[in-house]
């Protein structure tokens, strides 16, 4: 289970295939280990909904489909 207080950092540490579940939403910068270990250290799940304009909704289904459970 993870928060959505957690970063993308510790989601992507808990559940490795969350970064195949972002990517395939759009945020391909995800996908660089760089990228995950600097911004992905701030950046939670909502505040990456708001900047892409993704919906939240569709971020917390996706993980739902590939059975990690978000806790809101």
């Amino acid at each position: 289970m993870v928060s959505l207080k957690d970063s993308v950092d510790e989601i992507v540490r808990k559940h490795p295939e969350a970064v195949d579940i972002l990517v395939g939403l759009g945020f391909s910068d995800i996908a660089n280990p760089l990228m995950r270990s600097t911004v992905g250290k701030f950046m939670t799940l909502p505040k990456a909904s708001g900047m892409k304009k993704i919906p939240l909704e569709e971020i917390l289904r996706a993980f739902s489909e590939k059975g990690i459970e978000v806790m809101v």
